[in-house]
């Protein structure tokens, strides 16, 4: 038969900490609370606790087990990501998103539109950036919803050159 789960004895200050989580805002916390709550206070096992707060009996065992280890500090969630957090400073991602903005002709590239490994290449090559990989520079412009693919300009005599060749060839 397994061993019994329950919280170990409160202390009147993680009573109290409890209690003021319980008034809080944050839903998340005062159910943990709540779970602490019912299995210190009433003795209610992690199977009878689970329905009343809407968890698997998993999720209950869990925060029991982190309570007990590390106290109110253990129902706080864990950081998601590790890992640095935005590499790229807001001056650096708006001279980004301005480069991808602009038509790749107008500074003077043979070329009509932008590809992520061609502006990659011109962040890195003309020092805007140290270093940017082609995930990094897509988040950025997707989270920025910038389409670095659509210009296709032609000048007013290609687009003239274009249509006299339509016109012939359907001749």
């Amino acid at each position: 038969m397994p061993k019994l789960l329950f919280v170990r004895p409160l202390t009147s200050d993680e009573k109290d900490a409890l209690q003021q989580i319980m008034a809080g805002q944050n839903r998340a916390l005062k159910q943990r609370a709540l779970i602490i709550l019912l299995s210190s206070e009433e003795q209610y096992r992690v199977p009878e606790i689970a329905p009343m707060v809407g968890l698997h009996v998993d999720k209950v065992r869990k925060w029991v087990v982190r309570f007990n280890k590390s106290g109110i500090k253990g129902l706080q969630p864990p950081r998601r990501k590790p890992g640095p957090r935005g590499k790229f400073d807001p001056d650096a991602r708006l001279k980004i998103i301005e480069l991808a903005s602009t038509p790749p002709r107008q500074l003077g590239l043979l070329r009509t539109n932008w590809t992520l490994d061609s502006l990659r290449e011109y962040l890195l090559t003309n020092e805007i950036v140290p270093e940017i990989s082609r995930e990094s520079l897509r988040q950025i412009l997707v989270q920025s919803n910038v389409n670095w693919q659509r210009y296709r300009s032609r000048s007013t005599e290609v687009s003239l050159w274009l249509q006299q060749w339509k016109t012939g060839a359907s001749n």
